[in-house]
């Protein structure tokens, strides 16, 4: 019963890669902001990371920086690079070969997480995390995962988009794994609400029982705490009242039951805790800001 496997299984963390490229001196990039993860891994080279308000940040091989709510910025051969739109630059760019000893090979990329369930944890991270894979091997899983991923990309071979794609993948978890788990030299965040007994077993009992009719009293019962403590400490270190985070919990399994099942509304509804139809679909829109019938719609018809 971990309440981390639940959330990692249910946001989908797959990646996907926007540029992989070696790319000569001079270069440069802008990233809009997306509702994404994005990522920007140096395999070989250099590469310097602007974003408004903050220190630019240089990555040398073997160097990864993570943008985990999808904020505005550049990315240049050199501190002051002129950055062209990112089409423009893939248009040019991207799955070029460069012989030039001195270019740099890039594989930037994002992840795709459904932003609703993912927000309590992404809201707990700074706006930019850079990441280094080290030098000596077994360092850790996820500097070893960097370490080859930068093998792969500059030495490809058969088989190897499967492998970059699982990578990219493992890398996240990963990264997941080691931020929550330095959580215990922080407290306040929602990392450190996995991490402790009392919060996560109720937040276990949210995730596998969602369809369950939860009230503050049963909550607060599976923490061990008294019905004012687990609902303060539980709003602190989530960010929201525990209500509230099993309404955004019920409505993202919704959403994926929406898109990759023919379920009736009224049979989903019942899973996620709902007795009617109305009173689901209400909820849906408002956590959602559509409504089910228009999110299946969408999701059937993502063009």
């Amino acid at each position: 019963m971990d309440p981390l496997n639940d959330w990692i299984r249910a946001i989908r963390a797959e990646g996907v890669v926007l540029v992989r490229t070696r790319v000569p001196d001079p270069w440069g990039f802008s990233v809009p902001p997306r509702n994404a993860v994005v990522f920007h891994f140096v395999a070989q080279g250099h590469a310097f990371v602007r974003r408004p308000g903050a220190e630019t940040v240089e990555l040398r091989s073997g160097e990864l920086v993570l943008f985990p709510r999808g904020s505005a910025h550049e990315v240049a051969h050199s501190a002051r690079g002129k950055a062209m739109p990112l089409d423009t630059f893939l248009a040019r760019w991207d799955g070029v070969v460069d012989s030039d000893a001195k270019a740099s090979t890039l594989i930037c990329g994002q992840y795709n997480l459904d932003q609703h369930l993912a927000l309590p944890a992404l809201r707990a991270m700074p706006p930019a995390i850079s990441l280094h894979a080290g030098i000596e091997p077994g360092h850790s899983p996820l500097r070893n995962t960097l370490r080859m991923l930068s093998d792969e990309v500059e030495a490809p071979n058969f088989g190897n988009q499967i492998v970059v794609r699982n990578l990219i993948s493992s890398l996240f978890v990963y990264f997941v794994r080691e931020w929550s788990e330095a959580s215990s030299s922080r407290t306040g965040d929602w990392f450190s609400a996995m991490r402790s007994p009392s919060l996560a077993r109720a937040l276990a009992r949210m995730h596998e029982s969602p369809n369950y009719a939860w009230t503050l009293e049963e909550l607060a019962r599976e923490a061990g705490l008294s019905r004012a403590a687990f609902a303060r400490h539980f709003s602190t270190l989530i960010g929201e009242p525990p209500h509230t985070y099993l309404t955004r919990w019920r409505m993202g399994i919704a959403a994926q039951l929406l898109e990759e099942t023919n379920l009736r509304l009224a049979e989903i509804a019942s899973r996620v805790g709902y007795q009617s139809e109305f009173s689901f679909s209400r909820a849906f829109k408002s956590v959602r800001g559509v409504s089910p019938i228009h999110h299946r719609r969408a999701a059937s018809n993502p063009g």
